[in-house]
Protein backbone atom coordinates (compact mmCIF):
# COMPACT_ATOMS: atom_id res chain seq x y z
CA UNK A 1 0.00 0.00 0.00
CA UNK A 2 1.57 3.82 -1.02
CA UNK A 3 0.93 6.67 0.88
CA UNK A 4 -0.04 9.88 -1.19
CA UNK A 5 1.24 12.55 -0.49
CA UNK A 6 -1.46 15.27 1.39
CA UNK A 7 -3.11 18.11 -1.03
CA UNK A 8 -1.99 21.31 0.71
CA UNK A 9 -5.74 21.63 2.55
CA UNK A 10 -4.57 18.92 4.63
CA UNK A 11 -0.67 19.89 5.61
CA UNK A 12 -0.60 21.58 8.92
CA UNK A 13 -0.61 25.01 8.75
CA UNK A 14 2.16 27.14 10.95
CA UNK A 15 1.28 29.92 13.36
CA UNK A 16 3.32 32.10 11.55
CA UNK A 17 1.40 31.32 7.76
CA UNK A 18 -1.96 31.60 9.78
CA UNK A 19 -1.39 35.00 11.18
CA UNK A 20 0.49 35.68 7.20
CA UNK A 21 -2.80 35.08 5.20
CA UNK A 22 -5.01 37.14 8.24
CA UNK A 23 -2.79 40.03 7.60
CA UNK A 24 -3.06 39.89 3.69
CA UNK A 25 -6.96 39.50 3.81
CA UNK A 26 -6.86 41.94 6.25
CA UNK A 27 -5.10 44.46 4.03
CA UNK A 28 -7.31 43.34 0.82
CA UNK A 29 -10.59 44.11 2.89
CA UNK A 30 -8.99 47.75 4.00
CA UNK A 31 -8.13 48.37 0.00
CA UNK A 32 -11.74 47.37 -0.93
CA UNK A 33 -13.38 49.53 1.64
CA UNK A 34 -11.24 52.51 1.04
CA UNK A 35 -11.97 52.35 -2.45
CA UNK A 36 -15.52 51.79 -2.07
CA UNK A 37 -15.59 54.74 0.22
CA UNK A 38 -13.71 57.10 -1.11
CA UNK A 39 -12.57 55.99 -4.61
CA UNK A 40 -8.69 56.23 -3.79
CA UNK A 41 -5.64 57.37 -1.89
CA UNK A 42 -1.95 58.45 -1.93
CA UNK A 43 0.33 56.36 -2.74
CA UNK A 44 2.23 56.73 1.08
CA UNK A 45 -1.02 56.00 2.22
CA UNK A 46 -1.45 52.37 -0.19
CA UNK A 47 1.90 51.39 0.72
CA UNK A 48 1.44 52.40 4.27
CA UNK A 49 -1.55 49.52 4.30
CA UNK A 50 0.52 47.14 2.82
CA UNK A 51 3.64 47.65 4.69
CA UNK A 52 2.44 46.74 8.00
CA UNK A 53 2.58 43.83 9.83
CA UNK A 54 0.50 44.57 12.80
CA UNK A 55 -2.64 42.78 12.69
CA UNK A 56 -4.05 44.31 15.38
CA UNK A 57 -3.76 47.77 13.67
CA UNK A 58 -5.04 46.73 10.73
CA UNK A 59 -8.11 45.73 12.06
CA UNK A 60 -8.44 48.86 13.85
CA UNK A 61 -7.97 51.13 10.77
CA UNK A 62 -10.53 48.67 8.54
CA UNK A 63 -12.87 49.94 11.75
CA UNK A 64 -12.13 53.36 11.13
CA UNK A 65 -12.48 53.75 7.69
CA UNK A 66 -16.34 52.84 8.70
CA UNK A 67 -16.45 55.90 11.05
CA UNK A 68 -14.59 58.17 9.57
CA UNK A 69 -15.45 60.90 6.87
CA UNK A 70 -12.39 61.35 4.90
CA UNK A 71 -8.95 59.41 4.54
CA UNK A 72 -7.54 62.57 6.07
CA UNK A 73 -8.92 61.38 9.58
CA UNK A 74 -7.12 57.78 8.91
CA UNK A 75 -3.88 59.16 7.96
CA UNK A 76 -3.29 61.95 10.48
CA UNK A 77 -0.39 64.60 9.20
CA UNK A 78 2.82 64.27 12.05
CA UNK A 79 2.94 67.13 15.01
Amino acid sequence: MQLSTPEPWDRPVSHEARQQSKITAARRAIDVALQTRFLWISREEHEAIFSCEDLDHLQHLLIRILTVDTVDELFPEPG
